[in-house]
């Protein structure tokens, strides 16, 4: 009887599963630990630098999300070094799902903007692993990121 009863408080409150909802941090860019770049080829030997500083991942409740990331990108002329710029922030929203262990992000699509291809991932205990192709122009780059759980973070 009382391992019928503790089995029941078990599944009345949760204890089974692990909950998704929270905040997850970028710690890797392409297994590279965080700040991290790319140097994406754009034309005639010019290259796109990308360099993330910070990716925050909010999942809430409904399956909701919102992504926060700090950045630089710059456009670097052949021959030349990278400038100091100014950091740069974004954000997106969005929708996600999570079946058998697999995460699909849907972004909300931003005025005048088109859509957002949904962004596809793993998820292991507290950690997640998204994977998307970064466009840019004729030179998709595949850019993997790493994502752990820190309640520390809104």
């Amino acid at each position: 009887m009382r391992t019928i009863i503790a089995l029941s408080l078990l599944v009345l409150h949760g204890g089974a599963t692990h909950s998704i909802e929270g905040s997850y941090v970028a710690r890797t860019m392409n297994g590279h630990v965080l700040p991290a770049e790319l140097r994406i080829p754009a034309t005639e030997g010019d290259f796109r630098l990308f360099r993330l500083e910070q990716g925050v991942l909010r999942l809430s409740e409904h399956g909701k999300f919102t992504l926060y990331f700090r950045y630089y990108h710059q456009l670097v002329p052949r021959g030349n070094r990278p400038t100091s710029t100014p950091v740069l922030s974004d954000s997106e929203t969005g929708t996600y799902k999570v079946q058998m262990g697999k995460m699909i992000l849907t972004p909300a699509r931003k005025q005048g903007s088109k859509s957002r291809a949904p962004i596809t991932a793993t998820v292991v205990g507290d950690e997640i692993r998204a994977a998307y192709l970064l466009q840019n122009g004729t030179s998709p780059q595949l850019v993997t990121l790493i994502l752990r759980r820190d309640p520390s973070f809104w």
